[in-house]
């Protein structure tokens, strides 16, 4: 069994927490819309006939001139001819129709700039169109026997020398549009003309990767220096080439590898001079004056101080282009400018760090130019760079670049906060794509790893390298006691990703061979993971390595290690085992039989965290522990409609569940906040579930499951009889199980719908409806818009959350649909999921009730959840914010900026990258809409707002208690419309996450006993 899942202390940590994180999802990204079957169908058909088709997507090849005329450059008798002879503005090839039928979903394929350029107002989104340019350009480059590789080698599809003038003006045409925003478009600008790059070997850095990976394709035994490669460009590389070319390499090899090798020169000797002809090419004087300067500065300086004035100029050539102010041309330029930069700085970069002589101070300084260099590549917004330059200044105004000292705690934390921009730079490039990548990845699935390629292709990749020099410093790594298979390990290991997971060990399994549920361990490090309870690999990896953005992705406990310590963890193979990887870096790997006291606590507060993002494990239903459910203080006699003003916090288990109990209890604190509802106690629920009959779904009629119109609680008590008296402890298996009980729960779920209402009943809903004022006044059988929200008596209570099991619905306005709203609410804790993971942990699951809450609409602009503690360190004055646009924010695995509040300042977690929001349609339900593409989603005063609300609810409302005695911090959910706040939900944060554990989780780290409390910053890390 998975026991947990959780991503590292940065911003999918704090996202997850939350619920923004979806297993398989990006980190703390969107959710990649699902395709509908008609997309699907349209794609697949435009797409197959593409790859059968000779010229694939491309139609005749047309030569367009001056005056507008155009003909097919092929004419009917077969013969070539150009009409337009020396007035010819361009010829290539247009598109076939099933080239343009791919551009009806989004994906734009057999890109030409003349042609494009010709058609601009033709083609329906011109962002898509860029994307379509870098994907292309992307599978054309890594993915040889794709249809799109092949047809570049078809000649005569475009002319050179009408290429490099429109693709100029192309460039041109894109950053000047009305609707180019920086923070949503700037990525895609810049890798628009760098994959398009076609100067000297400055944007080549993509291509020196792509060369090493078609070496490997050729030579598997080229793997560990196609690794090298990837990992960092540098001259050392050279010899160890040279040496696989002289006495490993074929005749096919050997000519790839020297094009690798000069390139690699190329790359490396890059100077400062090098961005001479970009910054004289600047038309706008000012600019220019200023790049000057910082090219002077760089040349006149050496090491830090020369990446330092690198970075600067990336920065101000981008916050040039972001004002509006610069020509067209000038923000070409501009960008242009930073390839050549970046590509400089990368070269400087990778020659100091094979000096290997920086010291702590100099490597953190570096960090920060390199975090210019990264938002001037467009994978940092601004608002994300100004947050993590800021973060390494203060070390660096503490300890200096050379002399001063630090305490350690405060450089680990440090670098646990420079460690987010990564995770940052991986959303930035997901969210680039974001429009039309689910579109791609159905056709080519190969573009999943194009996000990777960018952040690795940037200056991130030496940001990685040296943050984790600085952050194994800063933790004293060779103290570090590793605990593998019963051995202590003090070296060879590396922790990249924290997390607890039990399961059973495989090693080396091939892809698709394992499940969700099971541990591997790799000898290779593979380029695709699928879910995966936890990974551990032979080999050296950064929070940039390929395996590292794929773990953090899935959000899974990950480290790397060499081959002694790789080869002991493998004598486990296809044990049971224990796997923890704590935030300090400790790794144990341990058959879960020999767990400690201590270890085995530290998986009990996971088990009773455990996320419910999926259908949980019904043979565990049989084991001890069970939560119980105190049938007599439930009140059943309330069996009608109440006001949400009636109920109080001690209603809940009794009258309704929790959510009920505490929205009144914040309706009584904030009236003007809350807004107005109507709740229907168990009691209600109760009646109808007594009155209802079974009804057997079509799909299940004749199978002899159940006898139409048995009253239902029948059905049900002999049900769970059989299924927990009988079946359980007889030791069947989950797919048994499961196979039984799943045709049984749809007979509960459609005779609770299918029950009709009691018209006295609706009747009374109606009526009290009425009276909150919920009622549209010209058409009583209409509302204002409500939500109609589940509750049952089994939610939070002490060790488990019952987080996301069970239906919310959205912005009903007709009274018909909310009375089939509500069936439909009371049905959806006995669907498959939710009954796997509650009803199975209940000591008696029939008495498993759920109270309703009617809720009016509130169409909020943005929305979100707020714990009032800091839950990785449980500071108790910190509040943690995580708000989306739109409705329905945070709560269900939408992207969210995300705050840490406290009275000394506010830390940026995450920002919102989504494409998308959710908002509520006046006529009723949701509608999805682009999101606004600002940085901010809280205003200074919303934020201010919020957290006043939050410590009034401290104040105001009585804790619960943890195990230790310790109170718990609130969960709070909210939303602002028209900058005004509203509060939809307050209970105590049992731990709705298992991020929500890693104070659980540091109880296994090993704090190394030789390791000085202060760090000296002219320290040189060995």
């Amino acid at each position: 069994m998975v026991v947990s899942k959780i991503p590292g202390v940065t911003a999918a940590c704090l996202i997850a927490a939350i619920g923004l994180a979806t297993p398989e999802g990006p980190a703390s990204g969107f959710e990649a819309q699902k395709l509908s079957p008609d997309v699907t169908e349209r794609l697949d058909q435009a797409w197959s006939i593409s790859r059968q088709k000779i010229k694939g997507p491309f139609g005749p090849n047309t030569c367009v001139c001056n005056d507008g005329r155009s003909a097919p450059l092929l004419t009917q008798s077969g013969e070539i001819r150009n009409i337009c002879g020396d007035e010819t503005l361009f010829c290539a090839a247009f598109k076939a129709d099933w080239g343009k039928d791919l551009e009806t979903d989004g994906v734009y394929v057999a890109n030409i700039f003349s042609r494009d350029l010709y058609e601009w107002d033709r083609i329906a989104n011109h962002f898509d169109l860029v994307r379509g340019y870098i994907l292309e350009r992307y599978v054309i480059d890594t993915s040889p026997e794709n249809k799109l590789s092949q047809m570049r080698q078809y000649g005569g599809l475009s002319g050179a020398e009408y290429e490099i003038v429109a693709k100029r003006d192309f460039y041109e045409r894109f950053l000047a549009a009305e609707d180019y925003n920086d923070f949503r478009h700037f990525l895609l600008a810049y890798e628009l003309q760098k994959r398009h790059f076609s100067r000297g070997g400055f944007g080549k850095m993509q291509e020196v990767r792509n060369m090493a990976s078609r070496i490997q394709g050729i030579d598997g035994g080229f793997k560990p220096l196609r690794d090298a490669v990837h990992n960092q460009v540098s001259a050392s590389l050279i010899p160890i080439l040279e040496d696989y070319r002289d006495n490993h390499a074929n005749a096919r090899t050997q000519a790839l590898t020297d094009e690798l090798i000069a390139e690699i020169r190329t790359l490396t000797s890059l100077d400062v001079a090098a961005l001479d002809d970009d910054i004289g090419a600047i038309e706008n004087q000012r600019l220019m004056q200023l790049l000057t300067n910082l090219s002077v500065r760089a040349a006149a300086s050496d090491g830090v101080e020369t990446m330092a004035a690198l970075g600067e100029m990336m920065r101000v050539a981008r916050e040039s282009v972001a004002d509006g102010t610069l020509s067209p041309g000038d923000r070409r330029r501009a960008i242009d400018l930073n390839i050549v930069a970046s590509a400089v700085m990368q070269s400087e970069g990778s020659r100091l760090r094979d000096e290997g002589t920086m010291s702590i101070g100099q490597t953190i300084a570096m960090m920060r130019a390199l975090v210019d260099g990264a938002y001037g590549v467009g994978l940092l917004s601004s608002r994300e760079r100004a947050s993590a330059s800021n973060n390494l200044q203060i070390l660096l105004l503490e300890g200096g670049l050379e002399g001063g000292t630090v305490p350690r705690a405060e450089l680990k934390h440090r670098m646990a906060l420079a460690a987010r921009v990564v995770e940052w730079a991986q959303n930035s490039a997901i969210l680039a794509f974001a429009e039309v990548w689910s579109q791609w990845l159905h056709l080519m699935p190969e573009v999943g790893r194009l996000p990777d390629d960018i952040v690795r292709g940037s200056p991130l990749l030496l940001y990685a390298d040296a943050h984790q020099e600085v952050a194994d410093f800063a933790v004293g790594l060779g103290a570090v006691r590793h605990e593998l298979a019963g051995t202590e390990v003090t070296g060879g290991v590396r922790a990249l990703n924290p997390g607890l997971a039990v399961g059973p060990l495989l090693l080396n399994p091939e892809s698709g061979s394992y499940s969700r549920s099971e541990l591997v361990a790799l000898a290779a490090t593979p380029e695709d993971l699928q879910p995966t309870a936890g990974i551990l690999t032979q080999g050296e990896g950064n929070v940039v390595s390929h395996v590292q953005l794929l773990a953090r992705a899935l959000g899974i406990p990950n480290a790397v290690a060499a081959k002694q310590p790789f080869d002991t963890v493998a004598t486990l193979a296809q044990e049971d085992v224990f796997y923890a990887v704590t935030p300090n870096g400790r790794v144990i790997v341990k058959k879960s039989a020999d767990m400690t006291d201590l270890e085995k606590d530290v998986l009990a507060e996971y088990t009773a965290n455990v996320s419910r993002d999926d259908d949980g494990e019904l043979a565990d239903a049989g084991g001890a522990g069970k939560l119980h459910i105190d049938k007599d203080r439930l009140d059943l006699s309330v069996a009608a409609p109440v006001p949400l003003t009636s109920l109080r916090r001690k209603d809940s288990g009794i009258l309704s569940g929790p959510k009920a109990a505490f929205l009144g209890e914040l309706k009584h604190l904030f009236p003007d906040n809350v807004a107005r509802g109507v709740v229907l106690p168990f009691g209600v629920y109760y009646e109808h579930y007594k009155r209802a009959r079974v009804s057997v779904p079509e799909n299940l009629a004749g199978k002899d499951i159940a006898e139409p119109g048995q009253p239902l609680p029948d059905f049900v008590r002999a049900t769970y009889a059989r299924f927990f008296g009988e079946m359980i402890p007889s030791g069947l298996g989950e797919k048994e199980l499961s196979d039984w009980i799943k045709p049984r729960l749809d007979v509960i779920v459609a005779s609770i719908i299918e029950t009709p209402l009691d018209e006295s009943l609706k009747a009374a809903i109606a009526t009290e409806l009425d009276k909150q004022g919920l009622l549209d006044p010209n058409d009583p059988s209409m509302t204002v818009g409500c939500f109609v929200r589940s509750d049952t008596n089994v939610e939070d209570m002490e060790n488990f959350n019952g987080a996301g099991l069970n239906l919310t619905i959205f912005n009903l306005v007709s009274l018909d649909d909310i009375y089939s709203g509500v069936k439909e609410v009371w049905a959806s804790p006995f669907r498959y999921r939710s009954f796997s993971w509650r009803q199975t942990l209940i000591d008696d699951p029939e008495w498993v009730l759920p109270s309703v809450i009617i809720l009016e609409s509130v169409p909020s602009e943005k929305s979100g959840v707020a714990i009032t503690a800091d839950i990785n360190s449980g500071d108790p004055d910190a509040i943690l914010m995580a708000t989306s646009e739109g409705v329905g924010g945070a709560v269900d695995g939408t992207p969210a900026e995300t705050l840490l509040w406290s009275t000394y300042g506010i830390e940026l977690v995450t920002m919102f990258k989504s494409p998308t929001r959710r908002m509520l349609k006046p006529e009723g339900g949701i509608d999805v809409i682009a999101s606004t593409g600002r940085e901010y989603v809280l205003s200074d005063e919303e934020v201010a707002a919020l957290s006043d609300a939050a410590r009034k609810i401290e104040a105001s409302l009585e804790p619960t208690l943890n195990a230790a005695g310790t109170p718990r911090p609130w969960d709070i959910e909210y939303g602002f419309a028209d900058g005004k706040l509203w509060l939809f939900q307050t209970r105590p944060f049992i731990g709705s996450d298992e991020v929500a554990n890693l104070p659980a989780l540091s109880r296994l780290d090993d704090t190394p006993p030789s390791v000085s409390e202060t760090v000296a910053f002219d320290e040189v890390p060995q």
